[in-house]
Formats: structure tokens, C-alpha cells, sequence
């Protein structure tokens, strides 16, 4: 065979496996049939089926068999308005209606709500809907009537608590009086006053009765506002009036309670809201969704035969809180178990969890704001423990530096002493010749006064320098305070053979900041650059006070030397508190320096990458402008 013929035979092959196959593939598999759609007919009696009771019943099975996944449901809502057809011939062009409306659809379970409908279609029934299971739902147990339940027909009833409503009234209005009832002419208002003559049987005797069923509706207006006292309004149903005139029962039981002057009682939950204080309450909600669950199980296949009528019993007490507080009615007085909708809620009720969360909000923050107060005081009370003890640590300082400076003082003392008692012979001598050389006697004495002059100078410079007093801030130039220092420090310069420079730049603008502490940090830095180069007598012995003007604008004052320098690990540490070098040291001094000059906006360093010695750099900020008047200050750097 040859090659082409091989595979024209092969895709015929191919092509009639997948024509036998596409067949099989297309028919759903066993278990997996999609089952069919039931067509489910709910037929209300009147007031169109969006009336709030008729509304729940719809909503209710709705909702039922929207969630169930067993049965697939298509569901129509059809009004029957009996009111419209209540006679023979009326009600057979209804159901001629009806058959040509749903005619072309196949029914598969009818469900008439309230005893109306149900009587409507078994009359109708074998013409119009012939072989269709019915589930009723709201039919009502009474006395010793007998619910439906053929082979093809079961549903539920319901209970109407008369009796029940009628002592409720009684419980909350003692003295209860008179009982006015309300009622219309319609099919479903005359049905309901028939069962309501019948259980106010008991109370003929205890009870009157105000007989305003069957009253136009102007004339029921009138005569619900002008009630004698001691009265309780039972409101039974008005779909229609004397005049024949059609109503909404829930919009004519919202216009009675306008007008009036008397509570309005019910026994319908759906009728709840429209302006009836409550009353032992048939739960619509709870009727139609146990005939939703009926009519579930006979869509599902079970037979209306084996399935007993239910009656839905459990009526409770219900109340409009609105109602309540209109007629003057403790919820206190309310039986135990009551139910009380349309509750307005307090400020507390409605907002509890923000009234909650912003109270402990409001408390957190206070607790968070006390603390805060209560450190701020505790840290404004430390700087305080802090400023006092730095001020006395500076003092300190500074008398410790004037102790090393003994010699210095001592020597700028003597010095013009004994300037001043040599002056004071040749003066002496100049006045005891004849005739007296007054001109040259006054000139020693003027030298004299000169020289006690000094010595005052330098008796205030050490008493400034040991005296413990308040800081004070003025304009003044740090050329002055530098060639101070450097005139304190040079008698002891020269007694330890150091050479001290002054280079200071002329055009330096001042800086604002306190004279003493000022000369106490020159002070030092220069009493420990000359004890620097003191101490190895082969390197060359100077030190150098020099004055510069920064590319920032700041002032600064350097302090060079020309000693063995610092090596790096104590530059680490040497302007910590208590770190010293020498033996009898305090630590104290560079630490204070450093703390006075950034007390007055500055910094104290020390220059690194020099080839030799050591250099000290004090940096100030300059004046923004110059004060008259110095400026004084209770905390201390």
C-alpha cells in the first residue's frame, strides 16, 4: 500500500472515532441531569399582593426557596381582589381570567394565602388548576373547624388571639371599660368579625361593646375621636366601607390612629407600625415560611397525603414602642416575654461603643497628658538639681584654676606692691628736700595710685573667678577676655620657662556671653598648654592664643601648643566628666569647658591631624546685635 493511501485510510479512522464519540461526550452523565424548573403560583385574596401582610408572605417563601438547591423554582404572585368578585358570576370570570393567564403555563403547586383564596380555588379549582397539589397558607384553626387535607391538598393555619388581645388590653388600661371595634364590610372583614362575636362571649357582662364595623369611613373618623374615656380600640380589618368604597386595611388603620383619642389594639404582627399600641400577635413571617418548607417537600415529590396540616399557634405579645409612650404605658406594665419594636434609642443605646471608645480615648489621653505634666515637672525640677550642680561644679573649677594660679596672682600682686612702696620713698625723699621736687613727687604718686590700681584689678579678677554668683550675659570682646587670661597667666609661663603668644585678629565682632566663665575656659586651656610643654625640657616651649573670624561667621579662639600632643585614645575620652590625665587631677576642667561653651551657643574641640603638639578650638557665635545693658540669667551652664 502506499504511503498516501496509508494515511488517507488513518484519518478516516480518526475522524469516525470522534463522530461516535462526540454523541456520548455531549449527553450529561448519570446523577448529573439538570432537574426541571417548578412553576409555583401564590394567589392572594385582595389588597394586592405588596400589602404588608401579603408582602412577608411572598418575601418569606422568596427568600425559602431562593436558598434551597434541591428544587428550582419559578415563582408567580397573582391578586385575586375578592372584593372585586364576590358573587357567583364574578367569581367564575375570574377563573376564567385566570385560565386564560396561566393557560399556556404548566402549574405545578398553587398556594392560596388566607381562608378566601383557599375557598376561591376549591371551587375553581377542578376548571382551572385541575390535578395540582395545593399547600394553603394562613388558614385559620377555630373552634372545632376542620382543616383541609385531601390526597392532593395540606398547608398551614393560624391561630388569631382575640382573647388574648383583649386581656392585654385589659392588663395595660385597668378599668378598661368599653371595647370599640373596627371592621369594614369586605369578605375578609366580615369573616374576622364573625370569629371576633364569637370569642367576646366570655366578657358580655364585663365588657361594653362600641359596634363601629360596617360605618362609612368619614362617620369612623368622627366617631374614633370622640370615644368615651375608659375605651380600647380592636381593629379587626376594613378592606371596604359601607359605601363600598376600597381601602388599604394598613393605610385605614394608620388614618383611625391619627384622629383617635382612644389606644388601638390588633393581632396581626404585619398590621404592627401603622399606629396600634400591639397585641397577642399571629406571626405571618412564621406562617409562610412553614409553608414554604411544605411546599418544598411536595415540589420535591413527597405526597400533600402524608404531610398533616400545621397550625402555627405561638402568638406573642408585641407592642410599638411609639404607641407605648403616646398612651402614657410603662414598658414595666408589659407581660413578661413582650416584644417592643420601633424602640427610639438613647444617646447610649445608639452610640454606646463610640460613647465607650471616645471615653477611653479621653481617659487615656488625660492619664497620658498627667504623666507627661508630671515628667515635665520632674525633668524641669532635675535641670534645676542639674543647673545648681553644674554651677557648683564650675565654681569649683574655677577655684581649683586659681589655686594653680597661686604663684601668678601672687607675683601680679607683689609686683606693684612693691612698685608702690618704692614710689612711695622717692616720693617721701622728693618732699623732704628743700625746696620739694613737687613736680616728680606728684608723678610717683601718681604712679602709685596707678599700681594700687592694678592690684584691684587683679583682687576683682580673682574674687570674680572664686565668687559663686549668677551668670550675666553682655557684648564683649573675645580679644580683651583672651589677652586677660593670657596677663594672669604669664607670670607662670615664665616661671616654667613657656613662651605665650598673643595673635589676635583686629576686626572681630563680639560675642554675647558671661566675662568670667569666658576667662575660665581661656584660663584653662592655657594653664594646661604651658603644664603641656612644660613637662619635656628639649621641646621647644610656647604657646599660642590666637583670634580668628570663621567662614560661618562664628568667632573663634584657638590655644596651640608645642607639647608631646594627645594620642587617640584619650581624645576619645577627654572631655568626659572625671577623666584626667594628671595624677592630683579633677577631671573636671575640660568637661566644664566644653559645657560652658555650648551653654553660650558654642563648641569647645580639639583639632585633630596636627604634626606636633596639641590645639584647642573654642568657637562662639557673634552678637546679632549690642546691648547696653547686660542681661542676667538664674541658671547657670
Amino acid at each position: 500500500m502506499r504511503p498516501s493511501s496509508k494515511a488517507g485510510t488513518l484519518l478516516r479512522v480518526v475522524l469516525f472515532c470522534l463522530a461516535l464519540a462526540f454523541p456520548l461526550a455531549s449527553q450529561p452523565r448519570a446523577g448529573h441531569a439538570q432537574p426541571p424548573i417548578k412553576n409555583v403560583l401564590i394567589l392572594f385574596p385582595e389588597e394586592s399582593w405588596s400589602a404588608p401582610a401579603y408582602q412577608t408572605v411572598y418575601n418569606s417563601i422568596k427568600q425559602l426557596f431562593d436558598e434551597t438547591r434541591e428544587v428550582e423554582t419559578t415563582l408567580f404572585g397573582e391578586s385575586l381582589d375578592l372584593y372585586l368578585f364576590s358573587d357567583e358570576a364574578g367569581q367564575k370570570y375570574l377563573a376564567e381570567f385566570l385560565m386564560q393567564k396561566y393557560g399556556r403555563i404548566k402549574i405545578d403547586l398553587v398556594i392560596p394565602v388566607a381562608p378566601s383564596s383557599l375557598n376561591f380555588l376549591l371551587r375553581a379549582r377542578n376548571g382551572l388548576f385541575p390535578g395540582v397539589p395545593v399547600v394553603y397558607c394562613g388558614d385559620v384553626a377555630h373552634g372545632n373547624r376542620r382543616l383541609e387535607h385531601r390526597s392532593d391538598i395540606t398547608g398551614t393555619a393560624v391561630t388569631l388571639d382575640i382573647p388574648g388581645t383583649i386581656e392585654l388590653a385589659r392588663t395595660l388600661h385597668p378599668g378598661l371599660q368599653r371595647i370599640a371595634v373596627v371592621a369594614g364590610t369586605g369578605m375578609l372583614d366580615g369573616y374576622v368579625l364573625a370569629l371576633f362575636r364569637e370569642a367576646f362571649k366570655p366578657y358580655e357582662g364585663q365588657l361594653e361593646v362600641i359596634d363601629l364595623a360596617g360605618l362609612f369611613l368619614d362617620s369612623l373618623m368622627d366617631r374614633v375621636s370622640r370615644l368615651p374615656a375608659s375605651t380600647a380600640i380592636l381593629y379587626i380589618s376594613f378592606q371596604r366601607d359601607g359605601e363600598g368604597r376600597i381601602f388599604s386595611s394598613s393605610a385605614t388603620l394608620r388614618r383611625v390612629s391619627q384622629v383617635a383619642n382612644a389606644p388601638i389594639f390588633n393581632f396581626i404582627d404585619t398590621a404592627l407600625g401603622y399606629g396600634s399600641v400591639g397585641g397577642s400577635m399571629t406571626q405571618v413571617g412564621a406562617v409562610a415560611s412553614k409553608t414554604g418548607e411544605i411546599a418544598l417537600r411536595v415540589l420535591s415529590g413527597e405526597s400533600p397525603a402524608a404531610i398533616a396540616p400545621v397550625v402555627v399557634g405561638h402568638n406573642l405579645a408585641m407592642f410599638d414602642w411609639r404607641q407605648l409612650k403616646r398612651w402614657g404605658i410603662e414598658e414595666s406594665a408589659l407581660p413578661p416575654g413582650s416584644i417592643v419594636h420601633f424602640r427610639e434609642m438613647t444617646l447610649w443605646e445608639e452610640f454606646r461603643w463610640w460613647i465607650v471608645g471616645t471615653s477611653a480615648v479621653v481617659c487615656f489621653l488625660t492619664l497620658l497628658t498627667f504623666m507627661l505634666a508630671s515628667n515635665l515637672v520632674r525633668r524641669k525640677r532635675a535641670e534645676r538639681e542639674a543647673a545648681q550642680m553644674r554651677q557648683g561644679l564650675v565654681h569649683v573649677a574655677r577655684v581649683s584654676t586659681v589655686g594653680q594660679l597661686g604663684q601668678t596672682i601672687a607675683h601680679e600682686i607683689n609686683q606693684p606692691l612693691a612698685a608702690m612702696r618704692m614710689n612711695a620713698e622717692v616720693a617721701s625723699q622728693l618732699l623732704a628736700e628743700s625746696p620739694p621736687d613737687l613736680e616728680e613727687a606728684r608723678a610717683a604718686l601718681g604712679d602709685i595710685v596707678a599700681d594700687s590700681k592694678r592690684v584691684q584689678e587683679v583682687v576683682v579678677c580673682v574674687r570674680s573667678l572664686v565668687r559663686n554668683s549668677q551668670t550675666e550675659r553682655v557684648c564683649l570682646g573675645l580679644n580683651q577676655v583672651a589677652a586677660d587670661a593670657v596677663q594672669v597667666m604669664r607670670a607662670l609661663a615664665e616661671s616654667k620657662g613657656v613662651e605665650v603668644r598673643l595673635e589676635l585678629r583686629a576686626d572681630l565682632p563680639p560675642v554675647d556671653g558671661d566675662k568670667v566663665q569666658l576667662q575660665q575656659v581661656v584660663l584653662n586651656l592655657v594653664l594646661n598648654a604651658v603644664e603641656s610643654v612644660s613637662e619635656d625640657p628639649l621641646i621647644p616651649r610656647l604657646v599660642t592664643v590666637r583670634t580668628s573670624r570663621e567662614p560661618d561667621g562664628d568667632v573663634g579662639l584657638s590655644v596651640v601648643d608645642t607639647g608631646p600632643g594627645v594620642d587617640p585614645e584619650t581624645a576619645r575620652h577627654l572631655f568626659e566628666p572625671f577623666f584626667s590625665t594628671k595624677a592630683d587631677g579633677l577631671g573636671l576642667g575640660l568637661s566644664i569647658c566644653r559645657t560652658i561653651a555650648e551653654a553660650h551657643g558654642g563648641s569647645l574641640s580639639l583639632a585633630s591631624n596636627l604634626k606636633r603638639g596639641a590645639a584647642f578650638c573654642f568657637r562662639l557665635p557673634a552678637a546679632h546685635e549690642r546691648r547696653s545693658e547686660p542681661r542676667s540669667e538664674r541658671s547657670s551652664p
